[in-house]
This record gives C-alpha cells, structure tokens and sequence, in this order.
C-alpha cells in the first residue's frame, strides 16, 4: 500500500460539528455590520457584559441548601456528603458563589454549563467546571441516553487527531449538565448565534465611535480666510503651534485681515444616534431578561410602586427560572435513585429580597405575630443564634382550663 492509501481519510462530519467548526475558525456568525459575533467577543459589547455580571452577581449571592423531606418538615441535610459541596466548595479552588455565577454566564453565553463529577466509591465529591470551547458536540445514543465528546489533551487513550490533542466520549453519568432554552431536549441554545444582529449593531455603534473621536474626525476650531492657501500643512502647524494646547487656552486670539474663526459643536450624538443605542440595549436587555434599570444608571420605575416590588419582578420573572432549572439539573445529575426520594437542593432566594432594616423587622415582626414563623426562624433570618423557648409561636398561650383549647390573643 503506498503512502497516499496509508493516510487517514477524513470524517464526515454532522452539521452541528460542521457549525461549530466554522464558527471556532471565523470568530461566529457574520451579522450583517460586517462584524463577526460569537459568545466571546459579544462580552465586550457593554449591555451583553452588563447583563450577563447582573445575573452572575444575582446567583452568587443566593446560598444553595441541601435539603431533606422527612414528613411535612424539610430540614438541612447537614451532615450529607453534597451539602458542603453545593453550599460552599464545589472543588479545590473554587467557591460556590463563583460556580453558581460561572455556570448561569455559561448558560448565558453558550446555552450550556458541564462540569466533570468527580466520584469516589459512587459519591459525588467534586464538580469541575468544562471549559465550552472543549466541547465538541453532545448527541444522543438510539437508548436516549446523552453521550459528551469532549477534547483532551492528555495521553489517556483518546484518538488523537492533532499534536497531542483528540476527544474522548464522557456518558452522561459522568456529567453534570445545566442547559438553557433547548428544542431537542438535550443541548441548549446558543442565544448569542441567534441575537448576533442586535449584538453585532451594538458592537458596530461603539466601533464606530471609538473611530470617530480617535481618529479626529471632529474638528475644534475651523478658521476660514480668504485666497487660496499654497500650503496648507504649514499653516495648520502654525496655527496649532500658536493657539492650541492648554497652556494658551486663556491667551488672546489675534487673526489677520478676513480671517474668521468658529468653534462648531459635535453634532454626532443627536436624537436618532441615541434612540438606536436605547434600542439596542433594550434589545439585549430582553435576550437576558434584565431589567434595563439594572443595566444602566436613570430614573428610577415608573411603573411600581417601590423598589421592593421592582425586585420582587426580577426576581420572578428573570432568576427563579434559572434557578430551578439549577436545582432541578441537581437533583438529576448529583443524586441516586434512592435519595431522590428524600433530598433535593433549594437556592434560598431571601437574600435578594431584603429591604432597608427597619422594613426587614417589621415584617419578621408581623410574620411571627401571625404563627408564620417563631422567633428562632426570624432570628436565624438574621442571622443570630436561637435562644431556648424561642421554637415556640409568640402569640400561642398555655391551654385554658375550662376548654382544654388553645387561647390565641
């Protein structure tokens, strides 16, 4: 057999592979701005890079508690293997806070966040995070299941196809999975691809921008004169020599006969040049489902009522839906069959809804005044240790004697 029939021949490849390929070579999808957008550089389009730290600094403030159901009472698991795990240290050398903001970015900006389950005896007891660039493709087998080839530079028995560098197939009991918006119920949705336009004009307006003022297109001052000029260089780097710079800006200007000067104003940022940046951040602003208020500094909502109920839609309109997904992905990636029946993980979501002080206790207040909590719960609310007594509901009394029912006061 010569040479040439010795040589491995090419694999075909899917089109999913093919997509990914063409956009990892050409930087992402062209848009029609002539600038290519792909999940990395749309980070340096202000309203994409604004959006996506509000929801990662929104995560990383919500601690993850592992919970158990027994009977009507759900209490912390804290002496299971996961809850150190989810609550305070995924790994070695991250934190919760920065895997819980780091896998909603990913999600964000990619559609998806996979992180390695590192297990001992069949026990989860580190997550590590997947860069997505090492993600070659996730397919789904004829059983359902999901197989995740991933790239490897490592010796392991892999197929190498470049210098020290192949992929390896991971089952999905090897993965922990967290996806966005899907339509074959395996992977997620790239949302930068398909809001490469918006992002694209976005990108382009600040391009062309920075151009206009670094380049000079703007003058300062325009002297007009009579005749025609023989050279025109030399008399600019006189004028400037004379008048220009700081340290002549209080002199005198003295202009020879017919000469005239005017300062004209910069004209660029006018009314439509304005309304398109609005639009564009409005647009992206609804990609992420971020309220523009929280993206840009202005008045405050005109259309609550306080800012508490501003928050409250915030919340409930652009992180619970994360946040179950996260807690859902949780409980089928990161628990056994058997303790799905007992365990499951809760973002505790009161820590973006806390007000000024004074309003904090008098809510607390009135929930344990109306039997919703004790005065341990309101105290653990705050953060401070219970005291003996305090399980028991404030407004409940010792039973009366002629009824034998509670009095209630």
């Amino acid at each position: 057999m010569g040479i040439v029939g010795r040589m491995a021949r090419p694999k075909a490849l899917s089109p999913e592979e093919l997509e990914r390929m063409v956009f990892s070579t050409f930087g992402g999808g062209p848009t029609s701005t002539g600038i290519n957008v792909n999940s990395n550089n749309a980070l340096r389009q202000m309203a994409v890079y604004a959006c996506v730290k509000v929801l990662y600094q929104s995560i990383s403030q919500l601690p993850c508690h592992f919970m158990e159901q027994a009977g009507d009472k759900k209490e912390k698991a804290l002496g299971h293997r996961l809850y150190r795990l989810l609550h305070d240290q995924p790994n070695r050398w991250m934190t919760a806070p920065e895997f819980w903001g780091m896998s909603v970015a990913h999600v964000s900006l990619r559609g998806d966040f996979l992180a390695f389950k590192v297990m001992v005896r069949d026990e989860v007891r580190e997550l590590l995070p997947i860069d997505p660039a090492r993600v070659s493709e996730i397919k789904q087998n004829p059983d359902w299941s999901l197989t995740y080839k991933i790239s490897t530079a490592n010796n392991d028995g892999s197929t190498t196809e470049g210098p020290g560098r192949g992929f390896k197939d991971y089952s999905q009991k090897e993965i922990f999975h967290i996806r966005g918006l899907s339509l074959n119920g395996y992977s997620g949705l790239n949302p930068i691809q398909y809001a490469r336009e918006t992002i694209g004009l976005g990108l382009a307006s600040e391009k062309f921008l920075s151009g206009y003022f670094g380049k000079g297109l703007h003058p300062s001052a325009v002297i007009t004169r009579p005749g025609q000029l023989k050279n025109i260089k030399d008399y600019k780097d006189a004028a400037r020599e004379v008048y220009a710079g700081l340290a002549n800006s209080g002199d005198l200007m003295v202009l020879e006969d017919g000469e005239s000067i005017t300062f004209p104003p910069i004209k660029l940022v006018d009314a439509q040049f304005l309304e398109l940046g609005k639009f564009t951040q409005s647009q992206i602003c609804g990609l992420f489902r971020v309220p523009l208020m929280l993206v840009q500094a202005g008045d405050a909502p005109t259309t609550y009522a306080s800012a508490e109920q501003f928050m409250l839609a915030f919340v409930t309109h652009a992180l619970t839906p994360i946040i179950v997904n996260i807690e859902k992905a949780i409980y089928r990636d990161l628990l056994t069959e058997e303790e799905k029946k007992r365990y499951f993980a809760k973002f505790e979501m009161r820590g973006l809804l806390r007000g000024a002080f004074k309003e904090q206790t008098e809510g607390l207040k009135t929930l344990v005044n109306t039997e919703i909590i004790n005065p341990n719960e309101a105290r653990d609310i705050l953060d401070m240790n219970p005291y003996d007594g305090g399980e028991i509901y404030k407004t409940r009394t010792s039973t009366t004697k002629d009824t034998g029912k509670e009095a209630i006061k």
